[in-house]
């Protein structure tokens, strides 16, 4: 009996591998245990990306302002039809609605109901079908989700750890936002000969002027420091995923060497 042939549209797709991040969950448990979290690396595609993707690949005679203007209107008319509360398909990936977060109690007014108003999403089937395209390729499990790499002058980034007094300084580091019931920036003076250990918390000296607050860099204005070697020591109540935590979370730089 002749072998059946494989039609090409048949032929599975190459699978895609990504790495898997697990941590653990700041955030209280009721159980009290140590619960743990898990999200995915990936690549940022834009709209605009896509475009010129398809203007470098396509064939048909469309130009680049063509497909942009089209990209643009069509987003413009749903979010018009969004505002007007309408739910809105976005092609096959899923549909948008507005939605409400929370409970809502008998004495609630329109207008306390209307803070609860939020975004939701229901991913399309074939959206959950484009997942069984994805693989596991390696699982990291960081041992911390807060750190600090560095701090360097913002004028002179390649002298790291050694600043002047009366500068813009920069941390560099993981997780390391300010916000919530505790946070700030702190230099404590340690001395040339620092033993590990820091000076009770009176002695810190807090920065007041923070120019910029990000995960993953913080900007400020090193307040007028006498000459020695100093740890600045950041704290903060958010998670890495930006909650507040019931604890806040203290990381400190190596020795750093302030001059005049």
């Amino acid at each position: 009996m002749p072998r059946k042939k494989q039609s090409i549209l048949s032929i599975e797709e190459h699978k895609t591998p990504v790495d898997v991040v697990v941590r653990n969950s700041n955030l209280p448990s009721p159980d009290g245990k140590v619960h743990q979290y898990g999200s995915i690396v990936h690549n940022k595609a834009t709209v605009r990306s896509i475009l010129a993707e398809m203007e470098r690949n396509s064939q048909a005679f469309v130009s680049k302002e063509t497909m942009f203007y089209i990209a643009e209107e069509l987003s413009r008319r749903m979010m018009e039809k969004f505002k007007r509360g309408y739910s809105v398909e976005l092609l096959d990936f899923g549909t948008i609605f507005p939605t409400i977060k929370g409970s809502i109690s008998e004495t609630d007014t329109p207008g306390k109901i209307k803070k609860q108003f939020d975004v939701g999403f229901t991913p399309s089937d074939n959206a959950r079908d484009a997942l069984k395209n994805l693989t596991v390729r390696k699982v990291r499990r960081p041992q911390v989700q807060h750190c600090i790499y560095y701090i360097e002058n913002m004028f002179k980034p390649e002298e790291k750890n050694l600043l002047q007094s009366a500068c813009m300084a920069r941390i560099i580091g993981k997780a390391i936002k300010l916000g919530g019931e505790k946070s700030g920036i702190y230099a404590a003076a340690v001395g040339e000969n620092w033993n590990g250990k820091l000076p009770v918390r009176e002695n810190w000296i807090k920065m007041k002027h923070i120019t910029q607050n990000k995960p993953s860099a913080l900007e400020f204005y090193v307040e007028d420091l006498s000459p020695d070697f100093y740890v600045f020591v950041v704290e903060t109540s958010l998670s890495a995923g930006g909650k507040e935590l019931k604890n806040s979370v203290i990381m400190q730089t190596g020795t750093v060497l302030v001059k005049e």
